[in-house]
């Protein structure tokens, strides 16, 4: 049986983070590593199928937006031996090996760089647009950044109103987040929904899209990163004064119900290609 969870905040809220770097999956969070890894097993499947659609080339020249713990950037590299492989992330301490010579490291702020239109073959992100509030002027220079006939593939998450969920915790605990999401400037419940129309709007064609629904009380991958990912946002929402703990447990004691489960968010993947007569600057 599920604990009951308070229904008000034992603590005042504090000031919440107003970016995603310093919010609850910043990597100076102990735990941040390993809900990274987690991640990367549930998802890396559909993002190998999805970029695997765009027919890699063994020389294709590729951009990693949003490296996180470097496995796409690393698979990446493997199937384009002969290319190169440009992986940035604000945050490089989860990068550190150099063991594939046509993998390159680069710390950095993706808002604050810029390259030579026509540069990649390739650009993609995943689960990084959504937390930058600049989000759609990204998807235009990425755009910019391809050669023609080069493909963008972005993955973004579209979460379910927390409003929507028939249990209270779940209410609860997924409302504060919403809150907290807000304040940092990240759109869990919209953007991932644009992804097609925004593709095509930048010039891209031959949009395609996969989906994939993930549902709190799932066993196997999806469901060991949604408990990382509760634990780890229950502790920041804890400390800031929106939950108290119990609202945490009550969420993680539903969650390891085999009678339980709650739709929760989307996996919405769009890539699309640089019509091939296109400018390199377009």
């Amino acid at each position: 049986m599920s604990r009951t969870a308070s229904r008000t905040p034992s603590r005042t809220v504090t000031t919440l983070a107003t970016d995603y770097a310093s919010g609850a999956l910043s990597k100076d969070t102990p735990e941040e590593f390993e809900r990274l890894r987690l991640l990367q097993a549930w998802g890396d499947p559909d993002t190998r199928t999805v970029l695997g659609k765009l027919g890699l080339g063994r020389d294709w020249r590729c951009l990693e937006i949003g490296a996180g713990a470097g496995s796409v950037a690393r698979w990446t590299a493997d199937q384009c031996p002969d290319g190169s492989v440009l992986a940035v992330d604000m945050d490089t301490r989860y990068l550190a090996d150099t063991d594939r010579a046509n993998l390159e490291w680069r710390a950095g702020d993706i808002r604050e760089l810029d390259f030579a239109p026509g540069s990649f073959d390739l650009v993609h992100s995943r689960f990084t647009f959504c937390h930058l509030p600049e989000r759609e002027e990204l998807v235009a220079r990425a755009v910019r950044w391809l050669k023609p006939g080069g493909g963008l593939a972005l993955g973004e998450p579209l979460l379910m109103p927390a409003a929507g969920s028939v249990h209270e915790p779940v209410r609860r605990f997924f409302g504060a987040m919403e809150t907290s999401w807000t304040a940092q400037g990240s759109d869990m419940h919209r953007w991932a929904q644009t992804l097609p129309s925004q593709l095509a709007r930048a010039g891209l064609r031959d949009i395609e899209v996969l989906t994939r629904a993930n549902c709190l009380g799932e066993r196997g991958p999806y469901g060991a990163l949604a408990a990382a990912n509760i634990r780890q946002e229950g502790a920041y929402l804890v400390g800031a004064g929106l939950l108290t703990q119990a609202d945490v447990d009550a969420v993680m004691d539903l969650c390891a119900d085999p009678g339980f489960t709650d739709l929760r968010s989307l996996t919405v993947y769009a890539w699309g290609r640089k019509p091939a007569g296109a400018e390199g600057g377009s």
